[in-house]
């Protein structure tokens, strides 16, 4: 990206997933993109729960949602939006692209993505579409992985012309919502897994206990 040129105010950094619950690699990678691509409106999209497998734990709606607010209070550049949870039913990336495109025609749309999701991204439904109408930002970890993303994005932008696909540099930072939800379930330590409003929050809430 130039931050030399005029930039809409209405561009936006999008970061989905489930969020169940929000960790610090998410925060991490939010973070990342704004030092390294100076991206100031960073939304954090949470998807509705119909999205997933039947049997994954997942905290309710709200408490999704108030788990991230939590997490990103001390970011002015984050912010979180219900869009995804109250389009209902099963949602697709391309869905919301659609909708805030429609909002600003003009406006520039970022999407931030873990490595093992750019393995996947131009099987998503209409990625014909989705790949000229988003500029993608592909978390990696280490030279090992930059060098397999690197290949995927050069391959990727080979057969879909007019795709763009950046490389985020992140330090190695192994952790997952379900590792997480297992050793709450375990009674084990999450403290350096998530902020600690997120875990105080799991804990008064006796989230992911069943």
């Amino acid at each position: 990206m130039n931050n030399n040129t005029t930039k809409n105010i209405n561009n936006i950094t999008l970061l989905g997933g489930s969020f169940n619950p929000i960790h610090l690699g998410h925060i991490a990678m939010a973070v990342c993109a704004h030092e390294e691509f100076g991206l100031d409106n960073i939304v954090f999209m949470p998807n509705k729960t119909t999205y997933y497998k039947e049997n994954t734990v997942f905290a309710p709606d709200e408490d999704r949602l108030a788990m991230i607010k939590l997490a990103i209070k001390d970011y002015p550049y984050m912010s979180v939006s219900d869009m995804e949870i109250s389009r209902g039913g099963v949602t697709r990336t391309i869905d919301t692209v659609r909708e805030l495109k429609a909002e600003d025609s003009e406006r520039d749309i970022y999407f931030i993505l873990g490595g093992d999701s750019l393995e996947w991204v131009d099987k998503w439904v209409d990625a014909d579409e989705l790949l000229v109408s988003v500029t993608f930002l592909a978390a990696v970890r280490g030279e090992t992985d930059r060098e397999r993303s690197l290949e995927i994005i050069e391959r990727i932008m080979d057969e879909h012309p007019g795709a763009d696909i950046r490389l985020l540099d992140m330090e190695e930072m192994p952790i997952s919502s379900s590792e997480i939800r297992r050793r709450v379930v375990a009674g084990e330590d999450i403290s350096n897994l998530v902020p600690a409003a997120v875990e105080e929050y799991i804990n008064r809430k006796n989230l992911y206990i069943m």
